[in-house]
């Protein structure tokens, strides 16, 4: 150093998150954030399977291609940018231009981790991938977030600590790192689980595009409605996987709770129950409905849980049991919600297991309308005339069995299903914004669009609610929350009313053919799991007290661990060549070798000494002298009979990190230019 130069020449500090190179370790944490953030979008609907696996792909390329040329990482970053945006397009003819945002963000994350060289850019990778889990989050809660939420949780934490200059991600660091995570996770997950849960929830995509602030707050979807006499379109959320009835194993799949007649263009509601019931000796007694042909059988019904509507499997015709029941409107309902009964029902028959009405109708069979027309055809004002036009083409003046099945493959074949629909504006037709404007719905809005564009041609139809599907269990079937169900019934001359399920085989938003893989299933169990702890205070409060004590026990096995390998400090000058500033200082060192251009680095049988003479012209005068300084202490610290005290080690250790930090700079230049010149 140049004593004339040294006040106006004086060196900048180096920036040391614009020059370090990130470790390994950082740099696997950002991929595995990156790409959790992309699963987030998948599982919310947002990102299709095919965005899914370009992302992935190319940040998987960009982590084992790293540093082999500036070119292909450049390459590498716009390919795999391309391909998280692939679904832009069709994104925004769903749920608007908002709705864009969290994909533009995960593309440029993936193509910033494919062209980032400092540690700088990895923590902004990083934050990238926490802004897209965030958007995904808050455009489309689902309890399916979890797993990704979780993963870019750990990773970002995990990142974060080993993207620091100057420390070497050794097992102390990634011991740190993993204690760190595994106490900030359960003290977040131990809140999560006593602070008291929302009532508010779904409402999905509200905000993007359409269903945003203009539409309100969606009221919270829940399986009663499925057993009262109005069914508002407008509710959204999944439901609970609360275990609710039993019913026979062999019985059939649909179970009947309710009828809805009256559509307002928002909300289904009963103008009074189909069924008349009377008080019996036997118990509740009615006289089969007008076209119920079918079958009668005998099923016997447990609640599981308060659940007051009776249900059937088919048309009811009598219940027996120890409570009193009363007329709902819409079907029968239990004074006692938990007790137990036994049901008589008519079978329904379904669209595909009956013939057309062309084929002639044998006498004594239902007519060819019922009794009350102008109730099961009746359609507010408010309906579009594009939906009625709609219901005309797709009948084609065919018989309602042909109908039926026509309207149920036009609703598959232009809708997808998904529980997060967006809610239709205020004044907006419910029928109308799902067929021409969101086509995005589940069973309610499927069923209602079938019995809308049915009654357009002139055909009786109603809303059926109940529950659909069940699992086997304990010698039954068992109903949950989830299970709750709405679908079609039609008049069919000859046969009466005929069920039609026009959310079956529907295809999923996120792109998925319906069918179940293993993996699948497994997470549905656990969903069911979690579903069922978090619905339970009790289980609640059990499951934070064992987390607070494994986390108790955790740390005092870890504490009393690391006292038994801990090397005592010895306070006070530097004594020994063990001493933790005698080894910070061989590790810089160390990163300086490491650092140093080809030519000028230290030979495998050159002495420090030697070195020291050499190495000065690859950093400069001033440079050089600091380092020719740093070295002569760490020789004395290696070889004097007595150790440079414990500043004058601080001070070469910072002497050589701060070199090392010119020397990688220089480089990320020089590699930068060559990528400048080479595009």
């Amino acid at each position: 150093m140049t004593p004339a130069s040294a006040p106006a020449e004086a060196p900048a500090p180096p920036d040391l998150l614009g020059t370090h190179a990130p470790s390994r370790a950082a740099l696997r944490c950002t991929a595995l954030a990156v790409v959790a953030a992309a699963l987030a979008l998948t599982v919310a609907g947002t990102l299709p399977a095919l965005g899914l696996a370009g992302a992935a792909g190319a940040v998987v390329a960009a982590l084992l291609l790293r540093g082999r040329s500036a070119v292909l990482d450049q390459v590498l970053g716009a390919v795999g940018a391309l391909a998280s945006a692939v679904a832009l397009p069709g994104l925004v003819a769903d749920a608007g231009v908002p709705a864009v945002s969290p994909v533009l963000a995960l593309a440029l994350a993936v193509r910033q981790f494919a062209v980032a060289r400092s540690v700088r850019a990895v923590r902004a990778v990083l934050g990238l991938s926490v802004l897209v889990t965030v958007a995904a989050a808050g455009t489309a809660p689902s309890n399916a977030l979890v797993g990704p939420v979780a993963l870019v949780w750990g990773a970002v934490l995990a990142g974060l600590a080993c993207a620091v200059p100057h420390r070497a991600v050794d097992g102390r660091v990634l011991r740190r790192a993993a204690g760190a995570l595994a106490v900030a996770t359960t003290v977040a997950l131990v809140l999560f689980l006593l602070v008291p849960a929302s009532s508010s929830g779904g409402g999905a995509l509200r905000g993007l595009g359409r269903g945003g602030p203009g539409a309100g707050e969606a009221p919270v979807r829940s399986a009663e409605a499925y057993a009262g006499g109005t069914l508002d379109l407008s509710a959204r959320g999944e439901l609970p996987a609360t275990e609710l009835l039993r019913v026979p194993a062999d019985s059939p799949s649909s179970w009947r709770s309710g009828v809805l007649d009256v559509y307002d263009g928002r909300t289904w509601a009963s103008s009074g129950n189909p069924v008349r019931w009377v008080s019996g000796a036997a118990g509740y007694e009615a006289a089969p409905e007008e076209g119920a042909s079918g079958p009668e059988r005998v099923d016997d019904v447990v609640p599981l849980a308060p659940y007051p509507a009776v249900v059937s499997a088919g048309s009811p015709v009598g219940v027996r049991t120890s409570s009193r029941v009363f007329d709902g409107g819409s079907g029968l309902v239990l004074q006692d919600a938990s007790s137990p009964y036994r049901v008589l029902s008519r079978a329904v028959p379904s669209v595909e297991e009956t013939t057309d009405g062309e084929a002639g109708r044998p006498a004594g069979l239902p007519e060819d309308q019922p009794k009350d027309v102008a109730r099961w055809t009746q359609l507010p004002g408010s309906v579009p005339q594009r939906v009625r036009d709609l219901g005309v083409r797709l009948a084609d003046g065919r018989d309602p069995v042909t109908a039926a099945r026509a309207v149920s493959a036009h609703l598959r074949s232009v809708a997808r299903y998904s529980l997060q629909a967006p809610v239709p504006a205020d004044g907006e037709d419910a029928v109308d914004a799902f067929l021409f404007e969101d086509r995005i719905g589940f069973c309610e809005q499927f069923a209602s669009a079938e019995v809308v564009l049915l009654r357009s041609a002139g055909f009786p139809a109603r809303l059926v609610t109940g529950f659909a599907g069940g699992e086997p269990s304990g010698g039954g079937r068992v109903f949950r929350s989830a299970d709750a169900h709405a679908w079609v019934e039609v008049w069919v001359p000859g046969s009466g009313w005929v069920s039609s399920d026009p959310t079956a085989g529907a295809t999923l938003v996120a792109g998925g053919s319906g069918a179940r893989g293993w993996w699948q299933r497994l997470w549905a169990q656990v969903q069911r799991l979690v579903e069922r702890v978090l619905a339970d205070a009790g289980a609640r409060a059990l499951v934070a007290v064992v987390l607070v004590a494994l986390l108790v026990v955790g740390v005092v096995v870890v504490r009393r661990r690391s006292r038994r390998r801990s090397v005592p400090v010895v306070a006070g000058p530097a004594v020994r060549r063990g001493d933790p500033a005698v080894a910070a200082l061989l590790l810089a060192l160390e990163r300086f070798d490491a650092a140093v251009p080809e030519p000028w680095r230290r030979g495998p049988a050159e002495g420090l000494s030697d070195w020291r003479a050499r190495v000065g012209p690859a950093l400069g005068a001033e440079a050089g002298a600091e380092v020719a300084g740093a070295l002569a202490v760490v020789e004395r610290a290696c070889f004097a009979r007595a150790l440079p005290p414990r500043a004058e080690l601080e001070g070469a250790r910072r002497a050589l990190e701060s070199a090392s930090s010119v020397l990688l700079a220089r480089e990320r230049r020089a590699t930068a230019g060559q990528a400048g010149s080479g595009g």
